[in-house]
């Protein structure tokens, strides 16, 4: 047995298009304003979202209204959101070996009502940024609860694989997200895998 901690945006569910609409809304309206291009939001994923955007000028209480602003904004097209072709099998066979957990920038909530419109309950727990912005603590306390167990984390940014890294578990980049495999690759993941086929072969 091992504990496979996933991330959710660009690893399980198809919603870049979504994020980018409904995040640089929420930014502008709070009045940050360097997040444009779909270049400017993927830029923040090189580190962590949240870290990021505190180097570039906001404050802890900005960036919570902004999330709870993203939160109402995104809620409108929860239901139109998809997962990943094949996601959903490789899940279920990882599940059936493993435990499992979503570690995630995103809101728990948001992320239970599209797992759950999508019949997936393989997940022991879903630790959103309403719990704990940093992902390195999110994934190093969940590891705690499982020692002695290898500890992975799939992710789909370079700031995936670098946090991943710092709690100390394996990295499984995917290229099928929201960062190029030459960028995942400047976080040197462990392994990088290119479908969720791929992935479940890796892991059971």
């Amino acid at each position: 047995m091992a504990l496979v901690m996933f991330d959710y945006d660009g690893v399980i569910v198809d919603s870049l298009e979504v994020f980018l609409l409904r995040f640089t809304q929420a930014c502008r309206e709070y009045g940050f304003n360097r997040v444009n291009a779909q270049q400017d939001v993927l830029s923040l994923f090189e580190g962590n979202v949240y870290e990021t955007m505190m180097r570039r000028g906001l404050d802890e209480v900005t960036i919570d209204c902004i999330l709870k602003r993203y939160e109402v904004l995104q809620g409108e097209q929860l239901a139109d959101l998809e997962l990943f072709n094949g996601i959903g099998e490789a899940l279920q066979r990882i599940s059936e070996k493993h435990q499992v957990y979503v570690i995630t920038s995103n809101l728990s909530k948001a992320t239970i009502r599209v797992l759950n419109q999508n019949r997936i309950d393989c997940f022991k727990d879903v630790i959103g940024a309403e719990k704990e912005k940093s992902k390195v603590k999110k994934i190093y306390t969940t590891s705690v609860l499982y020692p002695g167990v290898p500890a992975y984390y799939v992710g789909d940014t370079k700031g995936d694989m670098i946090e991943g890294k710092k709690a100390g578990a394996q990295t499984i980049g995917v290229t099928w997200g929201w960062h190029t495999p030459q960028k995942i690759k400047e976080g040197f993941p462990d392994y990088l895998v290119n479908t969720p086929e791929e992935l479940a072969n890796l892991l059971v």
